[in-house]
């Protein structure tokens, strides 16, 4: 084959491989931080596909799966005892968490807001409680907030009031885990929803005056 069709075919050929190897068709579930991406800020739920944003952190058993009777996916969670015993940074970043993307971040910020995490127990150790907390930075945190929980699904809510973003600015994060006493606990989470619940808080504002007795 002469030269001049031979390299032409080659780079055709070489194409075609480079681009069966990227796929660019093929389904990729979403990653990365939670953002609005065209959603209100203010009122953000992650569910179904949107899950796979969950990160394991030091954690090794995090999985999406589906649930047996059907339905959309969820996020399931195995924490060890000695997961327990060696988070030596009890930060939400350490074991699995949702990271929060910049818009989330300043939609939340200094306002009272709610988060809602649907979850039931689940497997041969199915954990009896689960934690919550949401990070917003070291001195401003809603600490971990422990919840009971059933083999059945249902909604747990916490509520924090989000500090001001200071000059150190980082991601937000929420942290979910199962409490894991010894051996190993299991949950499932179907969906988290955060949402803002009142007006952010005016830093410049005077407290009321006090009413005379």
């Amino acid at each position: 084959m002469r030269d001049r069709f031979f390299f032409p075919l080659a780079g055709v050929v070489a194409g075609a491989f480079v681009l069966t190897a990227m796929q660019p068709f093929a389904y990729r579930a979403p990653t990365g931080p939670v953002s609005g991406g065209g959603r209100n800020a203010e009122d953000i739920t992650v569910k179904g596909e949107e899950l796979h944003r969950f990160r394991p952190g030091n954690y090794d058993d995090i999985a999406i799966v589906k649930p047996s009777g059907g339905g959309d996916p969820v996020v399931r969670i195995t924490r060890l005892a000695e997961e327990t015993r060696d988070d030596q940074r009890d930060i939400p970043a350490a074991g699995p968490h949702l990271v929060l993307a910049e818009d989330v971040e300043n939609a939340m910020e200094s306002r009272p807001i709610e988060v809602e995490v649907v979850a039931r127990a689940s497997g041969d150790f199915a954990a009896s409680q689960f934690q919550v907390d949401y990070y917003a930075k070291p001195d401003g945190e809603s600490g971990w907030q422990t919840f009971n929980l059933t083999p059945n699904w249902q909604a747990y809510k916490l509520e924090f009031d989000v500090p001001r973003i200071g000059p150190n600015q980082g991601y937000d994060y929420l942290g979910i885990r199962p409490v894991a006493p010894d051996k190993r606990r299991v949950m499932e989470v179907q969906s988290v929803r955060i949402h803002a619940m009142g007006p952010k808080h005016d830093p410049n504002a005077k407290p009321a005056p006090k009413q005379p007795n």
